[in-house]
């Protein structure tokens, strides 16, 4: 990552270091570009075809969760480019190499094209319309779900239905980055003209409300000094400027810890309310306690997760998860879960993507969704 103004990771990056990032991207790029070179004589082969062209101008943060989904029945297929390289990082090389095909060997009849926010496509083409948060009615589009971190699709994706085996220990859990330079500075308005909270201002809330029953995770291994009675709130909280690959916790062990909590405190992310955290928790069957879950499509239905607009509601919010009955919190958890088999899993897309009744496709694109508003 680059020296960029607006980014407050990015900043005060020197000229030397920004010069140094270069390099080593170009390095990374010389690297895989073997790779695009081998896939033209070592490739796969498959009846259903998607598009990808040369991908300029295609990059989008959804297309994990979309070669995922689609890759058991789906080659994706491109021009030979530089470009390319682009969506080789994205979906990982073994991906690359099992699942994509130069258009080269394929013909032009079994191809779907794979198009972003076109106005109009024809039969053979699949348009992206990013305009997710968009108040026009779109009742009978097809929504491509919000996404856990889009990199677990890769490699990790089906190994985490061991964790679902875990017990659940913790009450409420919440792990991220906390830092007001970058988590501050969210606004959002409903259409009533109510305030979306922001991350800090959710967290600083509940650590003056709720001092005497959090732990601090600062790692993995604190888990074993856990008073889960008395301390049931567990945070996993950062508020340094450091990348995302340098947090407390690993991907994984993150998912683990949901998978052991009956609910995920969910925050808005840095600039746009929706954040993995949601999906991630009712995957893992952690009921979400979030300020945005409304606005997710497909819908979640309202009685399966906690749902606050201001402090009062917050804190109505927090004190109902740490008192309802394990009863409770069973019924929900198991309606959550089929919920994500039916509406948010990657087979539950790839089979409504099949019986889709037109070529366009409403997907959330993370910030760049917000240029519509």
């Amino acid at each position: 990552m680059a020296h960029d103004s607006d980014n407050p990771r990015t900043k005060k990056y020197s000229s030397l270091k920004t010069f140094f990032i270069f390099i080593e991207a170009l390095v990374k790029k010389s690297y895989l570009l073997i790779f695009l070179i081998l896939n033209f004589f070592f490739h796969s082969k498959k009846e259903k075809n998607i598009d990808i062209s040369n991908y300029k101008d295609l990059d989008s943060r959804f297309i994990n969760y979309f070669f995922k989904s689609l890759n058991n029945t789906y080659n994706f297929t491109y021009n030979f480019s530089f470009s390319v390289i682009d969506f080789m990082k994205k979906i990982g090389v073994k991906n690359f190499m099992i699942h994509c095909t130069p258009n080269f060997f394929v013909k032009k009849k079994n191809k779907i094209r794979f198009l972003l926010n076109n106005k109009n496509t024809s039969s053979n083409e699949i348009n992206f319309n990013t305009n997710y948060f968009s108040n026009s009615k779109n009742a009978n589009k097809l929504f491509l779900p919000y996404y856990i971190y889009p990199r677990l699709y890769n490699k990790n994706y089906d190994g985490l239905e061991k964790y679902k085996f875990n017990k659940k220990k913790i009450k409420i859990f919440f792990s991220g980055s906390t830092n007001k330079e970058v988590y501050g500075k969210f606004s959002w308005t409903n259409e009533d003209n109510s305030k979306l909270l922001n991350r800090v201002e959710i967290i600083d809330f509940i650590i003056k409300n709720y001092e005497n029953k959090i732990f601090y995770l600062k790692k993995y291994d604190d888990l074993k000094d856990i008073d889960y009675l008395n301390k049931p709130i567990v945070l996993s909280i950062n508020d340094k400027l450091i990348k995302k690959t340098k947090t407390n916790l690993t991907h994984n062990q993150h998912l683990e810890i949901i998978s052991k909590s009956n609910f995920i405190l969910t925050a808005p992310g840095a600039d746009m309310p929706l954040c993995h955290h949601l999906i991630e928790g009712i995957k893992m069957n952690a009921i979400p306690i979030s300020n945005y879950a409304q606005l997710h499509q497909p819908k979640i239905d309202k009685n399966d997760y906690l749902y606050f607009d201001n402090y009062d509601t917050l804190q109505h919010s927090i004190n109902t998860a740490l008192n309802m009955k394990d009863e409770e919190i069973n019924k929900i958890q198991k309606r959550l879960e089929i919920f994500y088999k039916n509406s948010l899993s990657p087979e539950s897309f790839a089979k409504k993507f099949e019986n889709r009744n037109d070529n366009e496709v409403i997907a959330c694109n993370d910030v760049e969704s917000l240029r519509w508003l």
